[in-house]
């Protein structure tokens, strides 16, 4: 396959497993990890102090349909790595996630009709199988969740899901919403006026896990996702949980 038309690929997979805005223009692209073919950036700001905390950079789709993202330090340093597979359902990818600031290792993984979540740390290795997940989503399935069903959202309908935790050993039951722009964190009146707003939350009151809801903005001209505001996937260095603000942009 032409690196052309992998990349042309990749952009169109994004449209229903990441999102990412066609619109903005050029890559930020790390002085350490130059080098690698990476087509779509997003640049995490810890939501408390607007500091840049992370980068999150995504390789072009390969003959597997397999992405990888690397997961680096203002640095440059990669300090973590996740491969998503897109063979199945486009808000289900398998992955494999590795953070080497603590070993800690988490993966969902179909074998056969079951799923099994797995959450490792050092020699240390659990797992969990999940037998309904027909409609289960996953990882950064969620965002193609929005797009099969962005006439429903954008007709103010309210709908549920279940997403895998595989972190947790478990899954929780969310629900996503059309907010108005002023009612969303990342909302700017002077930037991306067009865009449309959503909200997750859990379908269930007082779920620790969720200490604030996910906001999302995208661009309707290709229901692409523009900017994320929430807990990330990411711990920060320390371990402890981490809520950012995502920009998200890609290569033309």
């Amino acid at each position: 396959m032409s690196s052309t038309k992998r990349h042309n690929d990749f952009r169109q997979m994004l449209a229903h497993c990441l999102g990412v805005c066609a619109l903005v223009t050029g890559i930020y692209t790390l002085p350490v990890v130059a080098e690698e073919n990476y087509v779509v950036a997003g640049s995490a700001y810890n939501i408390e102090n607007n500091e840049l905390v992370y980068r999150e950079l995504y390789t072009g789709l390969d003959e597997n349909k397999a992405v990888r993202v690397d997961y680096a330090k203002p640095d440059g340093s990669v300090f973590a790595s996740k491969t998503l597979v897109y063979q199945g359902e486009p808000f289900q990818p398998t992955f494999n996630f590795e953070d080497t600031r603590d070993n800690e290792y988490t993966s969902a993984q179909f074998q056969g009709a079951r799923l099994v979540l797995t959450h490792g740390m050092n020699s240390s290795q659990n797992e969990k199988v999940i037998f309904d997940n027909a409609r289960l989503v996953i990882d950064a399935g969620f965002d193609s969740y929005i797009q099969l069903n962005w006439d429903k959202l954008t007709a103010g309908k309210r709908l549920k899901f279940d997403f895998a935790l595989p972190s947790r050993l478990n899954t929780i039951q969310l629900e996503a919403r059309k907010i108005k722009g002023p009612e969303s964190p990342v909302y700017d009146a002077n930037y991306g006026r067009e865009w449309i707003y959503f909200r997750i939350a859990p379908a269930q009151k007082f779920v620790s896990f969720f200490a604030d809801p996910i906001n999302l903005a995208y661009d309707p001209n290709g229901k692409y996702l523009m900017r994320f505001h929430g807990r990330s996937n990411i711990d920060d260095d320390n371990g402890g949980p981490l809520d950012v603000r995502i920009e998200y942009e890609y290569a033309n």
